[in-house]
């Protein structure tokens, strides 16, 4: 019989894992705003493009008009510039896309790169 110890340095293992898991929620943010664009009601693009990531997991549409066409209220979405365009643009990216983003945030958690 013997002895042994070991010694794990637990701050650096945890430190490590909270790194992947803040880089896999940048990536899964980012794809979220990437890959919803195609259904934000564009006309001039204001909207669309003023959304921002206000924390970790949390994406705002600024416009003080956003909630009411995210949830589709009283309007008829021109369909010129994105054909897809309708409410509840971030839950039908999710219906499309949500395969790629587990693959992608797995990739990550695991210490690969997307």
């Amino acid at each position: 019989m013997f002895d042994f110890s070991v010694n794990i340095n637990t701050a650096f293992v945890l430190g490590k894992y909270e790194a992947r898991v803040q880089q896999a929620q940048a990536f899964l943010d980012s794809e979220v705003i990437r890959q919803s664009h195609q259904f934000v009601p564009f006309v001039q693009g204001t909207l669309a493009n003023t959304v921002v990531i206000e924390s970790p997991g949390r994406i705002i549409y600024v416009q003080p008009y956003a909630r009411r066409q995210y949830y589709g209220v009283d309007y008829n979405f021109t369909k010129t510039f994105h054909p897809q365009a309708g409410a509840k643009w971030t839950d039908r990216a999710k219906a499309a896309y949500l395969p790629d983003w587990k693959k992608g945030v797995d990739a990550i958690l695991k210490g690969g790169n997307r």
